[in-house]
């Protein structure tokens, strides 16, 4: 009776044990083995169950419940997350992924909110087939073809997710949750062979077993191989972007040098770099395109090529890829006050008050012309002058200005004009706030 137990608890990861361990619990068998192994293998008091009611069916609500009750009697913490799906959510195209979407940022907010930087998912050999028979279909590269990885981290967090089930079947877990009377819920919805991810294990899985039986697990086991392949072109990869990667940004006189001499080594450097930004894989269209693109440059040095892609800005400047965020910068001007012993410059208080009851402090749209001299040192230049100076790209000079009268008294992120400021008596320095409006 004990080794089912002991041999699924050897399976869980040993992090550190001062902290909590979360699992992804969402009622059903899998989680709910996971759920009671975890515990066989840390004690209570240091897991904790992470629920998503994503609210699509009726009986969301129940689910809860009952995770509720089941986390109660393993005597460990619980929390959840209800997903507000805008109207209508019932036609959006692509349900599948925009639900696992949502599922895994709610997970990653709990596990932030509650300090865990472990989570553990209950995936197994059988899902890691079905994972890689849709990328198969879909026509995935080895990326989708890797399927889901034993381990990974979350972008931007501490997070690490682990999925330690992976190399074990569905029949395995069935037989320990017998083995120990667990009680689990079925999703209706796994029944709906609408769904793309349904339909193959309802449908086509079956009768590609009657010729593999053991087509899961060399499913399975091609997916741990493209992993591995997978894992060797990044090398390849690193080694190639080491020299043609800057502050700036992705030599672009580098990388097509490399594209003439080894196409599908370049395009391997260009999708690992756009992977190393946070950015989702190109299509094979979309890399061609841009392939063609850079072709119609004569002088990259004279041309700017803008290309929107996972959300965000890729802009070649000065022979150099870079990411932007396409996000309006808001803000606004505030005024501090600079202590007295202090020997920074400022705007002599006495002038920052008669210009504010005279309301002759305006913020002002850029039109040209406008000079500013930012240190005592140097002379008033332009501010076109000075952005050329700080290789300052051009879709990033629209810089917001602040004037006293007709002089500009200040620009975000270029500094205050020296000529209206003082160093002594009470004075003020005006500063601007930025804010991110997406």
């Amino acid at each position: 009776m004990g080794s089912s137990k002991t041999h699924l608890a050897n399976k869980i990861p040993v992090v550190d044990s001062a902290t909590r361990i979360a699992v992804a619990f969402s009622g059903g068998l899998d989680s709910t083995v996971l759920l009671h192994s975890t515990v066989a293998a840390y004690g209570p008091g240091h897991v904790i169950a992470l629920h998503v009611n994503h609210g699509l069916q009726d009986i969301a609500d129940d689910w809860v419940m009952h995770c509720a009750h089941v986390a109660d009697t393993f005597e460990v913490a619980f929390d959840f997350r209800l997903i507000n799906w805008p109207s209508g959510v019932g036609e959006l195209s692509n349900l599948e992924a925009q639900a696992r979407e949502v599922r895994y940022e709610a997970l990653t907010q709990m596990c932030e909110q509650q300090g865990v930087t472990d989570l553990l998912l209950g995936h197994h050999q059988d899902d890691q087939a079905e994972t890689v028979l849709l990328q198969l279909l879909r026509g995935a590269g080895l990326p989708g073809l890797s399927g889901m990885a034993a381990q990974r981290g979350i972008e931007r967090t501490d997070i690490r997710v682990w999925r330690p089930f992976i190399d074990l079947s569905r029949k395995d877990l069935e037989s320990y949750a017998k083995e120990y009377h667990l009680q689990w819920i079925e999703d209706p919805s796994n029944q709906d062979d609408h769904f793309t991810r349904n339909f193959i294990r309802l449908r086509i899985m079956p009768i590609l077993e009657k010729v593999q039986p053991q087509l899961r697990k060399n499913l399975s086991r091609t997916a741990s191989h493209m992993a591995d392949a997978q894992y060797l072109l990044d090398q390849l990869a690193d080694i190639d972007l080491n020299v043609m990667t800057t502050e700036e940004g992705l030599d672009i006189v580098y990388l097509t040098a490399l594209r003439f001499e080894d196409m599908a080594r370049a395009n391997n450097a260009l999708r690992r770099w756009i992977f190393l930004q946070g950015l989702s894989m190109p299509s094979e269209e979309r890399l061609t395109s841009w392939w063609t693109d850079l072709e119609q440059l004569k002088d990259m040095a004279d041309h700017q090529l803008q290309w929107v892609h996972s959300g965000k800005h890729l802009r070649i400047w000065r022979q150099k890829l870079s990411v932007s965020d396409p996000s309006i910068t808001l803000g606004r001007w505030d005024f501090i006050k600079i202590d007295d012993d202090s020997d920074e410059l400022g705007l002599a208080m006495d002038v920052y008050q008669l210009a504010v009851a005279q309301e002759s402090i305006q913020e002002k749209v850029r039109s040209g012309g406008e000079k500013i001299r930012i240190h005592p040192k140097q002379s008033r230049k332009t501010l076109k002058k000075i952005f050329q100076e700080l290789n300052v790209p051009p879709w990033q000079r629209t810089a917001r200005i602040l004037c006293l009268d007709d002089e500009v008294l200040a620009v975000a992120g270029v500094g205050l004009h020296v000529d209206l400021l003082t160093q002594y008596g009470p004075r003020v320095k005006p500063v601007f706030i930025k804010e991110i409006a997406h």
